[in-house]
């Protein structure tokens, strides 16, 4: 591979695309109270402003917990709506933002580290506003984001403290989030090693961006949900966190495979009673 056809493959991952627009992701939006913040000096000198969300829970009242939303790539926050629809009518807080180049966000690029910086800023402002957030959920390429968010020098900043923190159909490092990508991409598996190089030069090491290798310093409640017929990104990424965490609650379902897992009421549900105020723990799986 020539040094061009290797930036080219770069720019592509980089770009998510145009999210589709599901019915009712508008009438959504317009539900939560809309804000914005600015992601910059993470990635060559590239300054994103993005779409924040705020929903309220259905009877508001001001010590409402707060959970902050992470999208996967190529989505939108509004794509959580059957979870958003759920904690708020539990009565519980539920923050966004669309990520650099997603939803309602500028830009047509995004990275592992803006998003996470993203995340780490949304926190921020909301706990200077009285609302700090008491759980974090990450879906997919979110959910990779949001764990090494809460990780120390991982990603450049002050990592950031939840208490709880739970992981959607995630990959588990950035060599299985390669993986699905160029899947959907419609690229030969061949082009990863020269695609993890170019993301290695470029300061994605691989070799860092890696659950599996900071599980100990995850926030100290931990929920993974994945199903097993996942073809996008495999059951075994959850199960060896697991197996690293084995503090962490692990809920495999079936039938749901990727796509359908913030749809699948087994998987809202147990989201809802992990970041509920005096939950119940959940079995260990």
């Amino acid at each position: 591979m020539t040094a061009d056809d290797a930036e080219a493959l770069f720019q592509r991952w980089c770009s998510p695309g145009t999210p589709e627009t599901r019915p009712g992701d508008t009438a959504l939006g317009d539900q939560a109270t809309r804000g914005s913040l600015v992601i910059s000096g993470v990635q060559d000198g590239i300054v994103d402003e993005v779409r924040t969300y705020l929903w309220e829970p259905s009877e508001p009242a001001p010590d409402a917990p707060c959970v902050a939303l992470v999208h996967g790539w190529g989505s939108r926050s509004t794509h959580f709506a059957a979870v958003i629809r759920a904690l708020t009518n539990a009565g519980i807080r539920c923050a966004a933002f669309d990520a650099p180049g997603h939803g309602e966000s500028g830009g047509t690029t995004a990275s592992l580290p803006r998003i996470a910086t993203g995340l780490r800023l949304l926190c921020a402002e909301l706990a200077d506003a009285g609302k700090p957030v008491t759980a974090v959920v990450g879906y997919s390429f979110g959910g990779l984001a949001a764990g090494l968010a809460c990780v120390p020098e991982v990603i450049a900043g002050p990592p950031l403290a939840v208490p709880a923190l739970a992981l959607i159909s995630t990959p588990v490092h950035l060599a299985s989030a390669t993986r699905r990508w160029l899947e959907m991409a419609g690229e030969p598996q061949a082009r990863s090693a020269d695609l993890m190089g170019e993301l290695t030069r470029r300061g994605f090491d691989g070799t860092r961006f890696d659950l599996l290798t900071v599980a100990d310093s995850l926030p100290p409640r931990l929920l993974l949900l994945h199903d097993k017929g996942d073809d996008e990104v495999p059951a075994s990424d959850a199960e060896a966190l697991a197996a690293l965490r084995p503090d962490a609650t692990l809920l495999l379902t079936e039938r749901f495979g990727h796509a359908r897992m913030l749809l699948a009421r087994p998987v809202v549900q147990a989201v809802a009673d992990f970041v509920r105020p005096g939950h119940d723990d959940l079995p260990v799986s």
